[in-house]
């Protein structure tokens, strides 16, 4: 099946136009969102009531917000149509009906405020909401002057667009825009249908949000007409020559799904955001699994925790970014080289023992890439049981067929799933080579499979958490995994024999780490981040007001919760002098605590002060000196002659004269009279 539909001359030509594959950099969502009188019904949920069209910028401004955090990259766009006026921007002037709302670019603190501030009122002056029922037809050749309008978006770029993902949201409530057209109807669904070609053509992701949904999940039938749209537009997807494409059809089973399962069951609102929210992959590799098989998968990252992002350097000046730059410097006369377009070179054999090198001809280089293709090569199969979790270094990758890169890569990959899981105890694990880059350092990668996991909810409805597939874990070459108590400079340090806990000593450390657990029987484990910090929650408030542009919300009284229990750690003190009494013998704590506290307890003898100070110190009254002020007390003597008294006692001597003064005046005033 593969072997019939890869060709490797068109696969070496794409990677010679891209050597960084198929996997894209940002994205570009537009939201089309229809502005029909329909539209202005209100719909509560949760005690806010809002119209179809302002639930449509809340959950707009939702996926504004996300983005920012995770993508500030990707671009999103706000289009309506089926608007009394026409645009006033210069890109979509020319389509009659469609109103551009936002325009296409990185979403920032205005687009979110632009979202936020939405009010039906002004709509209705500017551009107003038509209403299509009054002409026939008129809703569908409203849709296609937005899909038009979409379509010019989505082209500008040029050939940096290719490796753009592009989504579009069409946000509706009108089941069958073509039911009042009559004889019209064919010639405008063949426009439609053209229309969706063309943003399959460009690798659109199209996307059809019935808003009606929010308050009957039943309330809208996809019916004849949006389904025949996306199949028209998954057709034309890249990849993809004859028929559906696979995401097509997946979206076709979609609607004929029921449609309680579309949506969040207790959360619909939350359940229309899943919907709209993509996960992009990290990469996407091809999989070699033969010679002359290969597939598409894309590589999806886990949930794992954030780290702290690296520090950034700064000039003092103009508070520019410190960067590094790197340049070819001739080693004989310094001067900078022009960057060349092929950085290989190896030593010729013709001139052994000469410095001069040549340039890799691009047939050759050619053939050096093919010794380490990029992608996954698999290479055999162990029991997944020869995995450890010392093997583990990073966090996994979850592996998915990407069928519009390589078609039938679903197929193969399910019958590779089917052949490490199905009838076997114990799965097969596959051992494949990584490369993730063109020209880069090959790495050992173990595809361990997932079965399926459910769950079943309160309701008796089940649900899927852990989908079918492999996870890929990177291994670790021998030199990365070390056994310390092993080596030899350690045994020699501990004498030969490393330190083992006896039985009482295990024991006495479970119930050590037990007794401390925050978890409580009978209740979801303990997570920090089931505690409120008010005071970093005010923190992001008073920023996002001022990133708004609005005054901060007034301080309200904060309840700090976040203090340590002492109380309850205190009532574990008998646990914890059980612990140290079978490890260290004593509840003092371990030896080397001992010996430092001891030697904090010791005093050092004072050391014997000079026979110069001393006959110094006794030439003066001090006392009677510091109890007179000005001139006539401690004033009119020298800074040596005051370091004087601070050598005899023992004091610091640093600091100018009025520090000095002082430092004796302290001191004679806590001296006996």
């Amino acid at each position: 099946m593969a072997d019939q539909e890869y060709d490797p001359d068109a696969l070496d030509a794409k990677e010679e136009e891209d050597d960084d594959s198929h996997e894209s950099s940002k994205e570009r969502i537009i939201a089309l969102i229809d502005a029909d009188q329909s539209m202005l019904a209100t719909f509560e949920d949760d005690g806010t009531e809002r119209s179809y069209l302002a639930w449509a910028m809340f959950l707009l401004e939702q996926q504004c917000s996300a983005r920012i955090r995770a993508s500030p990259n990707d671009e999103i766009g706000v289009i309506f149509y089926s608007t009394k006026q026409r645009s006033e921007s210069d890109e979509l002037r020319s389509f009659e009906h469609v109103w551009e709302h936002v325009a296409l670019a990185p979403p920032d603190a205005g687009t979110i405020r632009k979202l936020r501030d939405f009010q039906e009122a002004s709509f209705q002056d500017q551009p107003g909401c038509d209403d299509v029922a009054a002409a026939p037809g008129r809703a569908a050749e409203d849709l296609k002057n937005g899909l038009w309008a979409c379509w010019d978006l989505l082209t500008k770029g040029g050939a940096a667009s290719a490796r753009v993902d592009k989504s579009l949201l069409i946000f509706t409530n009108n089941p069958d825009p073509l039911h009042d057209a009559g004889s019209a109807a064919p010639h405008l669904r063949e426009q439609l249908h053209s229309r969706a070609r063309e943003l399959g053509g460009l690798a659109v992701s199209m996307e059809v949000v019935p808003l009606v949904q929010l308050s009957d999940p039943a309330a809208f039938d996809y019916g004849p007409f949006w389904r025949g749209l996306l199949q028209e537009a998954s057709s034309a997807a890249r990849g993809c020559e004859d028929g559906l494409a696979e995401a097509g059809q997946a979206a076709a089973l979609q609607m004929d799904e029921a449609p309680e399962s579309l949506l969040a069951k207790v959360d619909r609102v939350r359940g229309i955001n899943l919907r709209i929210a993509r996960k992009r992959p990290l990469a996407a590799l091809t999989w070699s699994l033969a010679p002359g098989l290969k597939i598409g998968v894309q590589l999806y990252g886990m949930v794992q925790i954030a780290k702290r992002p690296a520090h950034k350097y700064i000039t003092r000046d103009k508070a520019d970014l410190v960067t590094s730059s790197n340049a070819l410097v001739a080693a004989d006369t310094g001067t900078i080289l022009p960057s060349v377009q092929h950085k290989a070179f190896v030593p010729d054999k013709k001139l052994e023992g000469r410095f001069d090198k040549v340039m890799l001809s691009r047939a050759e280089e050619r053939e050096l890439r093919t010794l380490r293709p990029k992608g996954l090569t698999l290479l055999g199969f162990k029991p997944a049981s020869c995995l450890k979790d010392s093997h583990q270094l990073g966090p996994s990758r979850f592996v998915y067929p990407d069928e519009r890169w390589l078609k039938g890569s679903t197929a193969a990959y399910v019958a590779l799933y089917r052949a490490c899981t199905v009838g076997r105890e114990e799965p097969l694990m596959s051992v494949c080579s990584y490369v993730p880059r063109s020209g880069g350092m090959p790495s050992l990668a173990a595809m361990l499979p997932q079965r399926p996991g459910y769950e079943t909810g309160d309701d008796g409805t089940v649900q899927l958490v852990d989908s079918p597939g492999f996870h890929m874990l990177l291994l670790p070459f021998r030199d990365d995994v070390r056994a310390p108590e092993a080596e030899q400079a350690m045994l020699k340090r501990l004498d030969g024999v490393p330190p083992r806990a006896s039985d009482d000593q295990v024991a006495a450390a479970e119930t050590l780490i037990s007794a401390l657990s925050l978890d409580i029987p009978g209740e979801p484990p303990f997570s920090s981040t089931l505690i409120d910090n008010p005071h970093l929650a005010r923190y992001w408030q008073v920023l996002e007001d001022l990133a708004m542009g609005d005054e901060p919300r007034p301080l309200e009284d904060l309840e700090d919760d976040t203090a340590p229990e002492a109380e309850g750690i205190d009532a574990h003190g008998a646990t914890i002098d059980a612990f140290k009494l079978a490890v260290w013998g004593s509840t003092d704590g371990p030896p080397a605590q001992k010996k430092a506290a001891a030697a904090a307890g010791t005093k050092r003898k004072a050391a014997e002060v000079d026979g110069t100070v001393a006959e110094e110190y006794a030439k003066h009254d001090w006392r009677g000196l510091a109890a007179k002020p000005g001139k006539a007390g401690l004033e009119k003597l020298s800074a040596a002659l005051l370091k004087t008294y601070l050598k005899f006692h023992g004091l610091a001597v640093s600091g100018n004269k009025p520090e000095l003064i002082a430092r004796i005046q302290e001191h004679v005033a806590q001296q006996p009279q």
